[in-house]
């Protein structure tokens, strides 16, 4: 149990200097961890380089701060798109800003979002500090409090963006801030 709290902490001290001092390059085929490191963080070998772009998408399961369950599995048919945050993450806002001007538009023809903040000390209240502060409308959130969902998705900086088509495997990702064109760009590509 030490061990764990000790790499959720290590993790969130790597992401936060990592993501948000800035706007880093995109990385659209972001290698797969080694097995070493998918063995230190949990991830099992299968679930890094499932990551990968084409790759089928890890299953995996939370429940959103409204209190429904999101289950990626329950998803096929549906183009699913998850933002990897945090409500402190000051470098996510534009990224965040345009999934909320891209979601109302997609929503109906199939796009499923789930803002996802791999802060396990986030609260409903700090992601609505979030929201409040960059001016966006409600969407759909949830906390991943394990650190499972980033690992299993290879996801290793806050304001990734991760894309799973109709058929369950990674359209699309990157790890830095991602403008509105480009997102819109990929959505098209899948939808």
């Amino acid at each position: 149990m030490i061990r764990a709290v000790l790499l959720v902490a290590m993790l969130m001290a790597v992401l936060s200097i990592v993501a948000c001092s800035g706007p880093g390059s995109q990385q659209p085929d972001a290698p797969s961890p080694s097995s070493d490191s998918a063995e230190e963080t949990g991830a099992s070998a299968e679930q890094a380089s499932a990551a990968s772009n084409g790759e089928e998408a890890p299953d995996f399961g939370l429940t959103t701060l409204e209190g429904d369950e999101f289950n990626l599995a329950e998803k096929r048919g549906e183009v699913v798109a998850l933002f990897f945050t945090a409500g402190w993450c000051d470098s996510c806002i534009p990224e965040a800003q345009a999934w909320s001007g891209l979601y109302p538009t997609y929503e109906g023809r199939g796009l499923d979002l789930l803002m996802v903040s791999i802060d396990p000390n986030d609260t409903p209240q700090t992601i609505e500090g979030f929201q409040r502060k960059s001016g966006i409308q409600p969407l759909p959130w949830a906390i991943d409090k394990t650190g499972e969902v980033s690992r299993s998705l290879n996801v290793g900086a806050l304001g990734s963006t991760v894309i799973v088509d109709r058929e369950g495997r990674i359209a699309y990702r990157d790890a830095s801030e991602t403008d509105a064109e480009t997102l819109q760009r990929e959505l098209e590509e899948v939808l």
